[in-house]
């Protein structure tokens, strides 16, 4: 139960995320290195305890884009290599350097501010090639080149080289199928030139997902570790093994009011009723990260191991139909996502209230709420 001044939550299970780590390992086999994406506060779901599980579970570094959270890390004991996604400026590749981490350099002014900042220890960097995806990188005909360049300059040390392939549908696997080849063929290239970085990286979610192999040595997953699909739609290979973390959202009651029969109640246009209506109020709307229903949908809460149905959802207020649950009163949970008795509402349909991804719906709850852990090693805690 959380406090009692604004009694709504969200419980992510670290057991869960241990469980999708062991399944990622088991489907790329021994010998991977597991990279484990944490961009976007870790998908949602709180960097730094999700990176401590991580940490526990064996992974071999962390990558994200965000300098504060990967700093929060530090801060905090995380003792993993933290590898950053392109996204600083050159002038800011130093101070990434000095706090213990690893900038990824995707052009010779990023490689010529890392090794400014060398001393006795050359800087370890990391490089990303742009093997089609065209967002970032070194586009894949200049990437020999690139690293011969760098591999004359004394205060660097290229430690990985990745490229990111993703894709959403079947169309989108058989072009990574090829990119992943021509990827394959540009490693055995380095190798024979003697440019081999030890680190090599192309798999992500969606290839582990599909089974897609290649001859790197690690693979980067982000949406597989949190039970999330990587794909658009119907899915390119089998998620059944991947739990969703983020496990219930919940709030209380605040008021249960009754109303008679030809009072009015313009809840979502409902201007006056025919008759009478029990109705409960709980402290928790789309402020808080929870989308408005889409015409068509039908939002439900679990209250009492019943469902009852969603009237509306304002800024800070959800309102719900409790005419089949006569004995609620002020103080009962309202399930949102979880479990009571035999009724359950699942990720994916808390994310159909509004048509919006899995991963976008746990992305608009994410530091809303009151943050809850449980599982793995950790005892239920609150952030």
């Amino acid at each position: 139960m959380t406090g009692t001044v604004h009694p709504s939550w969200a419980v992510y299970d670290l057991g869960r995320l241990a469980g999708n780590l062991a399944e990622v390992q088991r489907r790329v086999g021994p010998g991977q290195n597991i990279f484990a994406a944490i961009k976007g506060n870790a998908y949602g779901h709180g960097a730094l305890p999700v990176a401590r599980a991580l940490e526990r579970g064996g992974v071999t570094a962390l990558m994200t884009g965000s300098y504060e959270e990967a700093s929060l890390l530090r801060a905090n004991g995380v003792c993993l290599p933290v590898v950053m996604f392109a996204g600083a400026l050159p002038e800011g590749i130093g101070e990434l350097t000095a706090a213990g981490l690893i900038p990824t350099i995707v052009d010779m002014a990023g490689a010529m501010a890392a090794a400014a900042k060398a001393d006795d220890t050359p800087v370890q960097i990391y490089v990303k090639a742009d093997m089609g995806l065209g967002r970032l990188g070194v586009v894949m005909d200049e990437i020999e080149g690139f690293l011969r360049a760098l591999s004359t300059m004394p205060g660097l040390r290229v430690a990985g080289l990745y490229t990111h392939l993703p894709f959403g549908d079947q169309a989108g696997c058989e072009w990574a199928r090829i990119r992943f080849a021509a990827f394959d063929d540009l490693l055995v290239r380095l190798e024979r030139a003697g440019l081999l970085p030890p680190v090599t990286q192309a798999g992500a979610s969606s290839s582990v997902a599909a089974g897609l192999t290649d001859q790197a040595n690690a693979v980067c997953v982000g949406h597989l570790l949190f039970g999330l699909s990587p794909f658009a739609g119907e899915p390119v290979g089998d998620l059944s093994a991947f739990r969703p973390v983020l496990c219930e959202v919940g709030t209380q009651l605040v008021q249960v009011t009754e109303h008679r029969q030809g009072h009015d109640l313009a809840i979502a246009g409902a201007f006056g009723i025919r008759e009478g209506k029990r109705i409960g109020v709980a402290p928790m709307g789309a402020a808080n990260g929870l989308q408005r229903p889409i015409p068509g949908s039908t939002p439900c809460a679990i209250i009492k191991g019943q469902r009852v149905p969603v009237i509306a959802v304002s800024l800070e207020h959800l309102t719900l139909d409790l005419d089949d649950v006569g004995d609620a009163q002020v103080g009962d949970e309202a399930l949102l996502l979880g479990g009571q008795g035999a009724e359950a509402i699942s990720l994916e349909e808390l994310a159909g209230w509004s048509g919006l991804p899995c991963l976008d719906t746990v992305m608009a709850l994410s530091q809303r709420l009151d943050a809850r852990y449980r599982g793995g090693a950790c005892k239920e805690v609150m952030l």
